[in-house]
């Protein structure tokens, strides 16, 4: 295995930030890993899956670990369920559309996210009514200062609404090397909640109602998710951009109240639960906090569209920061900041970031 010496990483992040790395190493194995590991015992640690949710700020003064451990592997299975490991560096959307291909039901609502399963493991990505932490079962690490595997228990991953552990505290102790899903065999329940505002067009059982019929099977509901993603993010193909820039809010459902009298149309959905059929106010006190949608309120501040230089926000969905590729990382975290900043002013609201930001 070749480590490179100031290595850039403009193909190795969909924002296309040309900055270098001191050292870079592209992983294949658990030993390649720990040898490596060995060989640079002192220099600071940047781990890359995709890509796909980083904002690279600067140059790395230290060792990029580009994660390409592949592989799934069935562990067992029983009339109802099947438990699918699969390995860091495999595509997540590939896992995806594998497990609908053997009507393996849990993630499908999850299909086009790009990134790894590393990575959709690290964020605890959710979208669609479905939230990964659901069906990650264990997940197995490499501790990086023993350099030993450990496998971890789902519930000591600290999961909550696109966050883990992994993201925070644990960002610099371990690196991913696989999960295990916990996945139904053969559902006929989906979940077909997910819907914005505009009615039945911005549904997924609306998406669904215009090309299949009932009983919807699970390859009809992931050609639904994809059909609804096309409509509204971007491509990363045309345009260099992490997707959603922004976590949804967490507010009190008294401010929720007050802002629904300003802005159209406002949803809120439970915090943690992906529930979006929520119709009954009566459910929540004023103090009791909800989850609101940053785009729509980013929308009504009219950013949908809007650029500035080589950084804009997509004129499909104004949650999703874009560029033309050619963007450096402190263009893109200067664009970001003024939409902050405009939320913050006008709705009180502080705007957390979903991508990791490295070098800020």
């Amino acid at each position: 295995m070749k480590v490179k010496e100031n290595h850039f990483l403009k193909n190795h992040n969909t924002f296309g930030v040309n900055v270098k790395t001191k050292y870079f190493a592209e992983i294949k194995s658990v030993d390649e890993l720990k040898e490596t590991l060995k060989k640079y015992p002192n220099e600071r640690i940047l781990i890359l899956g995709g890509g796909s949710n980083t904002l690279l700020i600067d140059d790395w003064d230290g060792l990029t670990l580009k994660v390409e451990l592949l592989g799934t592997e069935k562990i067992k299975e029983n009339d109802r369920e099947v438990y699918i490991k699969a390995y860091a560096g495999e595509n997540w959307d590939d896992f995806v559309r594998y497990t609908v291909k053997n009507n393996w039901a849990g993630i499908e609502n999850m299909v086009m996210v790009p990134g790894t399963v590393g990575g959709a493991v690290r964020e605890n990505i959710a979208c669609y009514g479905h939230n990964i932490s659901t069906s990650i079962q264990t997940v197995e690490v490499i501790n990086l200062e023993t350099l030993e595997s450990e496998e971890l228990a789902k519930e000591e991953c600290g999961y909550t609404y696109r966050d883990s552990k992994f993201k925070k505290e644990w960002k610099e102790k371990y690196l991913i090397t696989s999960a295990t899903f916990k996945l139904e065999k053969n559902s006929k329940e989906f979940e077909l909640s997910y819907h914005e505002r505009g009615g039945r067009y911005g549904s997924l059982a609306g998406e669904l109602e215009s090309f299949a019929k009932e009983p919807y099977s699970i390859h009809d509901v992931m050609e639904a998710v994809i059909r609804q993603r096309t409509k509204r993010l971007p491509s990363v193909e045309e345009f260099g951009t992490c997707g959603s820039f922004f976590k949804n809010p967490h507010i009190p459902f008294k401010k929720y109240k007050e802002l629904a009298e300003k802005v159209e149309d406002l949803q809120f959905y439970p915090v943690e639960d992906l529930k979006y059929d929520t119709n009954n106010t009566g459910e929540f006190a004023d103090d009791d906090y909800v989850k609101i949608p940053a785009g729509r309120i980013l929308d009504e501040l009219g950013w949908k569209g809007k650029w500035e230089g080589n950084v804009g926000v997509s004129e499909k969905h104004a949650l999703c920061v874009v560029s033309n590729k050619e963007a450096t990382g402190k263009e893109i975290y200067t664009f970001i900041k003024k939409m902050q900043e405009d939320v913050e002013e006008e709705y009180g609201i502080t705007l957390e970031p979903e991508v990791n930001i490295i070098g800020k």
